[in-house]
């Protein structure tokens, strides 16, 4: 079967990269698989952060969206022309290629992908959630604007589109079957050594933008910080919110005890050394740091925002779940498991349980079913 993923890059430190070479990697193992990867973006200068399996046909079209986009907003506007040069090149490839499946994961491919000639079975790969407009746009217009163009007008061009979550899909498409869904897998090898819940120190991680809402939790420290004055919250991220946090980490006092520890190339290492892990994000597609935590022996508090937290986290049993929006019972929580470590341990033990049905080799079998499906319908 061949294969075609489309995105923007392979290169830098994001979810999609991530996933998407995961995946790669594990439908490289089968054999008669040929996998391509088409990216526009690659540049010299991004860090690679694994290693692409040597079956793997990598092809880069040097479009090259964003490369000038900090120089003005004409500049900005100018690049985004650049998708005419995507199209030519992009259908040059595929006519090459005479692929099976094409996928699209991108920002631009999506608008590409279904205008393609080709006889392969479109795909489309969301890596948000379906109404992350609504959360991040200002205007409400702008919002469902560009909801219908990306979920319903441009939808018709593809065979089959996945979600991340059930959440998502019965909630937003309950009747549509064009539209399923799949999980990310998880993209971490799980650590030999767990956390073994002894360390007073509670994680968190992700950009440190508005969306993730590490204000919420900074501020249900403080209640932490009154009953458990010995335990410190460490942040693992960098992003635009980094002096706004450090100024109400200030406020509230709590310098001896929350640290912005900054970016690292192996949370894992870093979240076995903690006890507990707490997600305080206004939304997501898929978080995957919940099922990285997980792996690492984790009992995990999260709000239960949309979408993710309720279908990685059963609560009660390997974490506890906030509605919402508490920041007092989110702080609860913490203390609750600060308090009885017997109960850290026992979640955590049925957090790793729960990373495991996530395991790569899993998720590519139901995406390889999936593929042979819309293959015979097409047919």
């Amino acid at each position: 079967m061949k294969i075609v993923y489309c995105l923007n890059s392979i290169r830098g430190i994001g979810g999609i990269e991530n996933v998407t070479l995961t995946k790669a990697n594990e439908l490289a193992k089968i054999e008669d698989n040929d996998i391509y990867i088409i990216v526009t973006d690659n540049w010299e200068k991004h860090v690679l952060m694994r290693e692409i399996s040597p079956k793997i046909h990598l092809i880069h079209i040097p479009v090259n969206y964003y490369k000038d986009d900090y120089k003005s907003r004409f500049h900005l506007y100018k690049s985004r022309l650049r998708i005419f040069k995507h199209f030519y090149f992009l259908q040059k490839e595929v006519n090459k290629i005479k692929p099976d499946i094409i996928i699209s994961v991108g920002e631009f491919d999506k608008f590409l992908v279904p205008k393609l000639s080709t006889k392969a079975v479109k795909i489309r790969e969301f890596h948000f959630n379906s109404t992350c407009r609504y959360y991040s746009f200002k205007k409400k217009w702008e919002a469902k604007f560009w909801t219908f163009i990306d979920n319903y007008f441009n939808a018709k061009g593809f065979d089959k589109i996945f979600l991340l979550t059930k959440e998502d899909k019965n909630d937003n498409f309950p009747h549509n079957d064009k539209y399923t869904y799949i999980p990310n897998p998880l993209t971490i090898t799980p650590p030999k050594f767990t956390s073994n819940h002894l360390s007073h120190s509670v994680a968190t991680a992700g950009r440190l933008v508005k969306e993730k809402d590490f204000m919420s939790l900074i501020r249900a420290w403080k209640y932490v910080h009154d009953v458990a004055p010995d335990w410190e919250l460490n942040i693992y991220g960098e992003g635009s919110e980094r002096v706004n946090l450090t100024n109400l980490i200030k406020q509230l006092k709590l310098e001896n005890c929350i640290n912005l520890k900054g970016y690292t190339n192996n949370i894992s290492a870093e979240l076995t050394k903690s006890s507990i892990f707490v997600l305080s994000s206004l939304y997501e597609g898929f978080p995957l740091v919940i099922l990285e935590a997980m792996s690492c022996g984790l009992p995990v508090i999260a709000f239960a925002c949309p979408y993710g937290p309720r279908e990685l986290i059963i609560d009660r049993q390997n974490g506890f779940l906030v509605e919402n929006r508490d920041e007092q019972k989110l702080a609860g929580y913490i203390i609750k498991l600060i308090q009885h470590q017997d109960l850290r341990k026992q979640m955590g033990e049925r957090a790793q349980e729960r990373a495991n049905d996530f395991d790569i080799s899993s998720i590519v079998t139901r995406w390889m079913n999936l593929f042979n499906e819309e293959i015979l319908k097409k047919s």
